[in-house]
């Protein structure tokens, strides 16, 4: 049965330049005729969503303002002209793929099925700047960024599904091939490397030796399976460091994993392999509707299990503040309790 949609919801804004996110009531988008409608139910929160706000200038494409956000799932509220009712139906559940890309056969990065880096204006690229995000109410979405959820996917943590684990499952499963006789080491255990630990763990990887600044994580990993001598915590000046550690024990690590994206994690990986053994840097970027399929598949089997903590949608701008800060423990998820009183004209 067909849903009663408003004129107008509310959302985030976030304006190139400006230092964080504002409030204001929008008109509710149209879906394409190939595209779909979906509520909100629930909103990840990601440390880009920071580096976003932090900006003062757009990277070419980007629009100067757009609603924020780019992780969430919702339920579809109405069908474009054109879908067919045997593949979305009103009151799907579905994970929204963050860069469907425009799948033109014309496309250099579709047509070499590169998607997730196309940057068309009918891309995708929600909230991150080339189309509207999912900071708010409803997102009018294309029908090839719907994923729908299988049967016991909580929807709190299908909303970090697309980028939180995806990310790090097409990192770990595709770009780094991970295979069970190898030996990896993974820097970082936030949301997504955390994610990137179950699914190197899920591939049977013969050896993991994780690295992060906090003991709270590297404890997570242990509960996980990894040995407590295989964790190397960088918030200790008196721990071991792992490039030294390998070294000396002679471990042969075959892929360093970096989920941090600093400087120093980038050097201590590329050590912990060995710069003298012919490295292949490799780069990952998000993943495809494949990869988000197999991922909410295997969160239904209970394989892949992110943590998450939660709060209201109207505390984004001091979520904001607490990822940078690095105050959040794992992935923060919102909850579209709007109090509508409160926003902009």
């Amino acid at each position: 049965m067909a849903q009663s949609i408003p004129e107008t919801m509310e959302a985030w804004i976030q304006q190139i330049g400006k230092r964080e996110p504002f409030r204001k009531r929008v008109p509710i988008p149209k879906p394409d005729a190939d595209g779909l409608l979906v509520k909100i139910l629930a909103m990840g929160v990601c440390h880009s969503d920071c580096t976003i706000a932090a900006m003062d200038e757009p990277i070419p494409g980007m629009r100067m303002e757009f609603i924020l956000g780019h992780e969430a799932c919702g339920e579809i509220v109405q069908l474009g002209s054109n879908v067919k009712e045997s593949e979305y139906a009103v009151g799907d559940k579905v994970a929204i793929l963050i860069v469907p890309g425009c799948d033109n056969t014309t496309c250099p990065q579709c047509n070499r099925a590169l998607h997730a880096i196309c940057r068309a204006p009918d891309s995708g690229n929600y909230g991150i700047g080339v189309s509207d995000g999912m900071f708010a109410e409803y997102i009018a979405i294309a029908t090839r960024a719907a994923v729908k959820l299988p049967a016991g996917v909580d929807i709190i943590k299908a909303a970090v599904a697309a980028d939180a684990v995806l990310t790090s499952y097409h990192a770990v499963r595709y770009t780094a091939d991970v295979q069970p006789n190898q030996t990896v080491a993974i820097f970082g255990l936030g949301g997504v490397g955390l994610n990137g630990l179950q699914t190197a763990l899920h591939l049977r990887a013969k050896r993991i030796l994780v690295v992060d600044k906090r003991q709270a994580t590297l404890d997570e990993a242990i509960k996980l399976g990894i040995a407590k001598e295989d964790t190397f915590c960088t918030g200790d000046a008196n721990a071991k460091r792992i490039e030294h550690y390998v070294a000396e024990a002679g471990i042969q690590v075959d892929t360093a994993l970096d989920f941090v994206g600093h400087s120093e994690t980038f050097q201590s990986a590329q050590f912990t392999v060995s710069v003298m053994n012919a490295l292949t840097i490799k780069g990952s970027y998000s993943g495809t509707r494949k990869g988000l399929a197999e991922c909410l598949d295997l969160m239904a089997k209970g394989v892949l299990k992110p943590l998450v903590e939660t709060k209201s949608i109207e505390d984004l701008p001091s979520v904001l503040h607490d990822l940078d800060e690095g105050k959040v423990k794992s992935r923060m998820v919102l909850l579209p309790d709007w109090r509508k009183e409160a926003s902009a004209a």
